[in-house]
């Protein structure tokens, strides 16, 4: 499987700690490769059709996976799962 690409689009003031750390140990505990970045850079993800009262948004490889809310472990490690299967 390639590398995901996982963008963690947060607001400047916004402490995302928590969702950082379930992505980090979801992807550890599943053992895909992954490349994930945290930013409070807006304007990078215009064309993904999400609003700044919509973060903290998940972006897995160009698409919207979560936003407005902090998942729990267990559903970024079943989207992820999924991400892997193909669906």
């Amino acid at each position: 499987m390639a590398v995901l690409k996982i963008d963690i689009l947060i607001r400047p003031n916004q402490n995302c700690d928590l969702l950082e750390s379930r992505i980090k140990l979801a992807v550890t505990l599943i053992q895909l490769p992954a490349e994930i970045k945290r930013t409070s850079n807006f304007s990078a993800f215009t064309g993904c059709a999400i609003n700044p009262s919509q973060m903290p948004a998940v972006i897995i490889n160009g698409n919207v996976e979560f936003a407005g809310d902090i998942p729990t472990l267990d559903m970024i490690k079943r989207r992820l799962e999924e991400i892997r299967q193909g669906f």
